[in-house]
């Protein structure tokens, strides 16, 4: 009885061991990409959900990209009250976004395409809100 408790314990500690030693081993070894595999999706003939939704989230995340580097664009342009009102606008803008894109898809909660339809309309009034921008720094 002794013994099968030892041999337990051992295989345990040897166990234990491998996969410290995996871990300082070969995982370090791993590219970024290894670990994470990203999907090879190719986004103008996605029909499967999770391909929509991964391509919903690339797009709206290349929209945010876009919108970002107008946002900084205006604010290094902007000083004192006109700098701080536009600070305000776009954290209430960003406030109007999320709450009425969360309000447009509410009816799709629960389903296989509210992460869809909620990424489209934040792609939507984000372009929106980039032109916006981009149409001030114009007119300057």
């Amino acid at each position: 009885m002794l013994s099968r408790k030892l041999d337990k314990k051992l295989l345990g500690a040897i166990i234990m061991v491998a996969i410290a030693l995996f871990s300082i081993v070969v995982v370090p070894m791993l590219t970024p990409q290894q670990v994470i595999a990203q999907p090879k999706v190719d986004c103008t003939k996605a029909v499967a959900t999770p391909e929509l939704k991964y391509c919903s989230q690339q797009s709206y995340k290349a929209a945010d990209a876009k919108l970002n580097q107008a946002y900084r664009k205006v604010l290094s342009t902007s000083r004192g009250e006109a700098r701080q009102l536009l600070i305000t606008a776009q954290t209430a803008w960003i406030k109007f976004r999320d709450n009425n894109c969360n309000f447009e898809v509410y009816s799709s909660r629960g389903g296989t395409g509210y992460e869809i339809f909620r990424n489209g309309c934040l792609e939507k009034l984000t372009n929106e809100r980039t032109k916006g921008l981009e149409n001030y720094l114009s007119s300057r």
